[in-house]
């Protein structure tokens, strides 16, 4: 199985954890100090997508188990949630009321709607995309928008990357599994982007744990690569 399948498989058999690393429940118990600083920057990034507003019809990549979907319905006409895995979509639906349509899909080969989009979200995504599929991933992002669409991000942040940028994961059950994950950089993220047409800013949360960003082509539909 190649590092992209692997990571695929990951997230299905992960289904069920997910959202105990979110809520830092069981063996991802923080201290309480620590605990609070992750609510706290977690709190921070979900009122700066409040603030964003993603209103109009948005695509969700990477829709996970509604964690983030659950908030972009209190903005959206209408949600599209792409993921790969069943099981994360199952849990999603079950989480979320609201006007979603859900597509089961490997976004690296999924082919979005041309111009159907006024918003594309990506949450704890961009870090598993691999490096020889980032154009093609943001060139996915520019056929998906319609002129003058926006795009906001949410991704785990650290100051030390990994070598090279795979992390080893591991199952409550103890199945080990390795992924793509890369710790992008405020300014290394920008100057990616802007080569491929893209304008972000980038905000690291003030305790340092989450990295977002929002932005938008820097022409009507971005350079499509």
């Amino acid at each position: 199985m190649d590092l992209v399948g692997e990571q695929m498989d990951y997230y299905r058999q992960r289904a069920g954890e997910y959202d105990q690393w979110w809520f830092r429940q069981g063996r991802y118990r923080l201290e309480p100090a620590a605990e609070r600083r992750w609510f706290d920057d977690v709190a921070e990034v979900e009122a700066a997508l409040d603030r964003f507003a993603p209103g109009g019809a948005v695509l969700e990549f990477a829709c996970g188990t509604g964690l983030w979907t659950r908030r972009l319905v209190r903005h959206a006409t209408s949600v599209t949630a792409v993921d790969s895995s069943a099981e994360v979509i199952a849990r999603n639906r079950a989480r979320v009321a609201g006007p979603v349509t859900y597509v089961q899909a490997d976004i690296f080969g999924w082919v979005p709607p041309p111009g159907g989009f006024d918003v594309c979200f990506f949450s704890y995504w961009l870090s598993h995309v691999p490096a020889e599929r980032f154009a093609v991933f943001w060139g996915q992002v520019a056929t998906a928008l319609r002129p003058g669409g926006r795009v906001f991000l949410v991704d785990s942040y650290h100051p030390t990357p990994l070598a090279g940028h795979t992390q080893e994961r591991v199952l409550d059950d103890g199945r080990k599994f390795t992924v793509v994950k890369r710790f992008w950089q405020p300014d290394e993220l920008t100057t990616a982007v802007r080569e491929l047409g893209w304008r972000l800013d980038v905000t690291v949360t003030t305790h340092g744990g989450i990295l977002y960003a929002s932005g938008e082509a820097m022409t009507p539909c971005g350079r499509r690569r």
